[in-house]
């Protein structure tokens, strides 16, 4: 039998067991930012941006999803004080729900003017169960380009963006029906196309987009071309590039945008001059096989290895 210091002893490791698992599940559950303001959309030249601001006036985080040509997904971004708990040595999970895109990921470490760290991924925000246009095996001929956009089929019930990680504290925005917001953001980029001196309904029947056949070739190029005091430096990049594409497959026009890190490049050796020089492009084609001229855009990562030469 038990004595009375005994009973006593259990009745205090139960309630300290109590109070121990009630304090784990308050640290687990997450820190929900509700909205500051409306979304705002935003026409740049070379790219489209939704954004809008969570928290408080004294403590903003701030919420972007980007794009710099039509596509089926696009770059979000997340950046103000939440992000700081969030360690970029480990992987991190977002998930737009409910029932949206949701995918582990890393990100480089990084901040954005005066919001401070951000983190980011790319994401169609609501789900999708099928390849992505530009892999490898999707099928042209039975989805033709024409002009891609972000799912809005689904966006009325994406509701939230959850950032979580393990050991760390978990946050969430209250980001509201999605629905107008991405089908303001495709409208944009449909006047992006047209900005950019595409005819829209032309580009909207183009059924294969142009492809750079030796896309290998020029971005090991265009890494010989780094500048010399950006290696120095030990200095990263991040190239986002937009050709244009003529009928006759030649780059006619190339605009380095959304340029990181590196700006000193010799003209001689700049990305664009690589790519109007050395690629080899197979224009694209309306479903009979006429050459379209059309955009087309890539991306070049320069990382670092080993040491800096």
């Amino acid at each position: 039998m038990f004595g009375r210091k005994s009973l006593l002893s259990l009745v205090i490791m139960a309630l300290l067991a109590g109070f121990s698992s009630g304090a784990s599940a308050k640290e687990r559950e997450p820190e929900l930012l509700m909205p500051l303001g409306p979304w705002q959309l935003d026409m740049g030249e070379h790219k489209c941006r939704l954004a809008r601001l969570f928290g408080t006036d004294e403590a903003q985080t701030i919420f972007i999803l980007d794009q710099w040509n039509p596509a089926v997904s696009a770059q979000w971004a997340v950046a103000g004080p939440p992000v700081r708990r969030i360690r970029y040595s480990r992987e991190a999970s977002f998930a737009f729900g409910p029932d949206g895109d949701a995918e582990e990921f890393r990100f480089t470490p990084g901040t954005l003017d005066n919001y401070g760290d951000v983190i980011g991924d790319r994401s169609t925000v609501t789900a999708h169960s099928h390849p992505l246009p530009g892999e490898s095996d999707y099928d042209w001929g039975a989805s033709p380009r024409g002009i891609l956009s972000l799912d809005t089929s689904n966006a009325a019930s994406i509701e939230t963006l959850m950032i979580s990680q393990k050991g760390a504290h978990s946050f969430s925005l209250r980001l509201g029906p999605m629905e107008k917001p991405l089908t303001a953001f495709n409208a944009c980029m449909e006047n992006l196309v047209e900005f950019w001196g595409f005819d829209l309904e032309e580009q909207k029947a183009v059924s294969t987009p142009a492809r750079i056949l030796n896309l290998e070739k020029v971005a090991g190029r265009v890494q010989q071309s780094y500048p010399r005091d950006a290696l120095r430096n030990r200095a990263q990049a991040d190239f986002h590039l937009r050709l244009t594409v003529g009928t006759d497959g030649s780059v006619e026009e190339c605009f380095l945008i959304n340029q990181t890190i590196a700006k000193d490049f010799d003209m001689t050796r700049h990305p664009c001059t690589t790519f109007k020089t050395i690629a080899e492009a197979e224009p694209a084609r309306m479903a009979d096989g006429t050459p379209v001229r059309t955009f087309f855009n890539t991306r070049i990562v320069y990382r670092m290895r080993g040491n800096a030469p």
